[in-house]
């Protein structure tokens, strides 16, 4: 369940990234301009493109499921 949840942030973070921004950088139906567009996660900077927020969903779905799995079996292994 968890590699499936993983894996459909992934779809959507592509597929979000492909009708945002297109499949040559900024040129879809949403962008802002021709020049390329970048997002931030506190100093890590990265370029919008499908790849890159299918990557970003895995690794932030990834990440908070994980954290709360952890926490689940810690107090679940608490006598």
């Amino acid at each position: 369940m968890y590699a499936g949840a993983m894996g459909t942030a992934g779809i959507f973070g592509y597929v979000l990234g492909v009708i945002v921004y297109g499949n040559g950088g900024a040129a879809g139906p949403l962008a802002t301009g021709p020049s390329p567009e970048y997002g931030s996660l506190g100093p890590i900077v990265f370029e919008l493109t499908p790849l890159n927020l299918a990557v970003f969903g895995v690794c932030a779905v990834g990440a908070l499921l994980g954290v709360g799995l952890a926490a689940i079996i810690l107090v679940s292994n608490r006598e």
